[in-house]
């Protein structure tokens, strides 16, 4: 009977330290009440395996902080030393004198075109006894059949030889067909002409006009 009732405790013992958490020593007093009159005190100890220990899980380590690169300090240039501008050159241009054109002074009912017997060999400007100073511009027309060079010539009043003054390649219709400085001739009166000549060297009459030069 002893034995059964030390049995039955003990399997409880058992049974309330696999539910105790902490692993420990535990101390149990039973006391066997026999018949009387004398107990009997009976003290096992109990000694429970320990639990295995608690490992935490590892401490949250945060990422670094990100740290920027450091921007771009631009270092100071040190400036080249400015040199002293040399003079500059100053090439002087030449001033365009502006020849004048000038222009008959006979009134409109004095006009008077020169007479030409070829409408394609013809002068409209000089007119008949206009009065011209410095550089004159010629108008006419110089466009014959096989055309090949046109002239200007002119002569003092009492000189029997033509004075060459410049020749042109092109043909003109109605236009100007050149300039006459009469800068330097001697104020008087003169006769200005025409003269177109074809592939063959003729030419027809030249067209002549009388004209007065003024200073």
């Amino acid at each position: 009977m002893k034995k059964a009732t030390l049995l039955v405790v003990l399997i409880v013992l058992l049974t309330a330290c696999q539910a105790t958490p902490t692993p420990e020593i535990v101390e149990v007093t039973v006391i066997v009440t026999q018949p009387p009159p004398t107990p009997v005190e009976v003290t096992v100890l109990v000694t429970q395996p320990p639990l295995p220990t608690y490992t935490p899980y590892p401490t949250y380590t945060p990422y670094p902080t990100y740290t920027p690169y450091p921007s771009d300090t631009p270092s100071a240039s040190t400036p080249n030393p400015t040199g002293t501008p040399s003079p500059a050159l100053l090439t002087p241009t030449p001033s365009l004198t502006q020849t004048p054109v000038v222009t008959s002074t006979l009134t409109s009912e004095s006009v008077v075109l020169p007479d030409c017997s070829d409408p394609q060999a013809r002068l409209t400007y000089p007119t008949v006894n206009a009065v011209l100073k410095g550089v004159v511009e010629i108008r006419g027309s110089a466009q014959i059949d096989f055309f090949d060079y046109y002239k200007f010539e002119f002569r003092h009043e009492g000189a029997t030889e033509w004075s060459f003054v410049q020749s042109f390649e092109h043909t003109v219709v109605d236009g100007v067909l050149g300039v006459w400085d009469t800068s330097s001739l001697p104020a008087g009166a003169y006769t200005f002409r025409l003269v177109v000549v074809d592939k063959s060297g003729n030419y027809p009459k030249p067209c002549e006009v009388e004209v007065t030069v003024e200073h």
